[in-house]
């Protein structure tokens, strides 16, 4: 009896222990399950308000350039019988212009690792990278300019200042001047890869040029070159303005003379130039002169929301109508935080979340849109709002410019890859590796040869923040 019962006690034991140590396990996951919870959402929090941060600051240089711009011809009307007097101060102006149009958004890109640090996100290695290698390249591709001799110093020195303790927000969407790629070929579509790595058949099948590649694959043919970014603007979190010199109506032949004077007259007088009256812009010269004068212009990525196609699809997928004082595109922020979760559970590895996130800057001048088609293209002091977009309405079409391992694919890789010769080491290289195995091609146009009636075009819509995948 008393071996009976011993033998008991231990059954109890050994139960009462493998109860507890699922007890154990169990409190582990659900910490772990609370952790990736709040360390998502810190992580989001922290994305999102980098984005606006940026964004506020392209705002800001905008508002600032533009007042300028109004401040270039009230000193033009004040002086319009001293025009020499009109050209020094004008000349003025146009330095500091050209100081902010780089200040501003480099101002941004500080906010963005202020309000990532303070949301407790550390430094990424890779995105401190791309930055890092911004400011070694600066020099051979920022040339000074006679108002502005040491810009390419001055721009590399901005850079530190901006990132002196490490990258906790990247720019997404930045534009760097030693990156050249055409985003319509697919190896420059990052959603191409992210379709082989997970066998999306139907990514191809709703795309007819793709469709028509994995059936008949036979090469990459010759990579087209795009085009490098300007120096007129930084490469994070640029506002995409150009310089243009000489008179107002030499900026758009076509637009009627006497639209383009009522236009800046009525900006001019509404924005408090004291100076300028009817007869003092007519002597100014600011319309006909061509000597002297600068202004500063939206550029090529102003435009209505709508417009936004690439290769006959929307980018910008919409269920209704964009408001009209929202239906612009260009100048946005998009940002990219990391921050890795470690997991109290045995033998769980450490998991790598990323959230990325856009906002941009928006404005209008008596209930207009602002720079929709057919307004003249002045930058004018206008912006007085920031909202969270989806990353699809960010201003660049390649966007991931802060992941390091894609930046490096793309500029270093890609040419070699399209002739057969692949990095050891780069997952993108190992993609293109299977998708030229026609095998893996094969079975893809077998399963759609069943399931393509699977296959559904997304109709969009909208969600709170930022944070979706890039649309295409």
């Amino acid at each position: 009896m008393k071996t009976s019962a011993s033998r008991k006690r231990g059954q109890i034991v050994l139960v009462l222990a493998f109860m507890l140590l699922g007890l154990l396990l169990l409190a582990l996951v659900n910490a772990d399950v609370f952790l990736a919870i709040r360390g998502k959402n810190r992580l989001q929090n922290a994305g999102d308000a980098a984005a606006l941060a940026a964004a506020r600051w392209q705002g800001i240089t905008l508002n600032a350039v533009g007042a300028l711009n109004l401040a270039q011809v009230d000193v033009a009307c004040q002086y319009a019988d001293d025009p020499d007097m009109a050209t020094n101060l004008v000349q003025g102006i146009q330095h500091l212009q050209e100081r902010l149009v780089f200040a501003g958004p480099l101002a941004g890109l500080y906010a963005a690792q202020h309000i990532a640090k303070k949301n407790g996100l550390q430094a990424d290695p890779g995105m401190t990278r791309l930055v890092n290698d911004a400011i070694a390249s600066a020099s051979a591709y920022v040339p000074s300019t006679p108002g502005w001799p040491e810009k390419s110093q001055d721009y590399a020195e901005m850079l530190r200042g901006a990132v002196q303790d490490g990258v906790s927000a990247g720019c997404e969407n930045a534009r760097f001047y030693n990156y050249s790629a055409n985003g319509s070929h697919p190896l420059f579509n990052k959603a191409f890869y992210y379709a082989v790595d997970g066998e999306d058949w139907c990514w191809f099948f709703l795309r007819d040029e793709m469709m028509d590649m994995l059936q008949s694959f036979s090469g990459w043919g010759e990579v087209p070159e795009g085009s490098l970014a300007s120096p007129q603007n930084p490469e994070f979190f640029g506002v995409d303005v150009v310089r243009h010199q000489g008179a107002l109506l030499d900026v758009d032949p076509e637009q009627d003379g006497a639209r383009i004077r009522q236009h800046v007259l009525d900006l001019a007088k509404r924005n408090s130039c004291s100076h300028v009256t009817d007869e003092a812009f007519d002597r100014s010269g600011v319309l006909t002169n061509r000597a002297g004068y600068c202004w500063y212009l939206y550029g090529a990525d102003w435009r209505p929301w709508r417009e936004m196609h690439v290769d006959g699809e929307d980018r910008l997928p919409l269920r209704s109508d964009v408001q009209p004082r929202y239906d612009v595109f260009g100048a946005s922020a998009a940002t990219r935080v990391t921050a890795t979760l470690k997991p109290f559970t045995p033998n769980v590895s450490d998991q790598q979340n990323v959230w990325t996130a856009a906002a941009k800057p928006f404005g209008e001048i008596d209930g207009r849109t602002v720079t929709l088609e057919g307004e003249f293209p002045l930058v004018t002091p206008a912006f007085t709002a920031v909202r969270l977009i989806m990353l699809a309405g960010a201003s660049e079409e390649r966007l991931n410019m802060a992941e390091d391992a894609w930046v490096v694919h793309t500029r270093d890789h890609v040419r070699a890859c399209a002739e057969g010769h692949y990095s050891g080491g780069c997952a993108y290289c190992s993609t293109l590796k299977t998708w030229v195995d026609p095998a893996f091609r094969s079975k893809g146009v077998q399963w759609l040869s069943v399931n393509s009636h699977q296959c559904r075009r997304p109709t969009g819509g909208s969600g709170p923040g930022g944070g979706t995948r890039h649309a295409r």
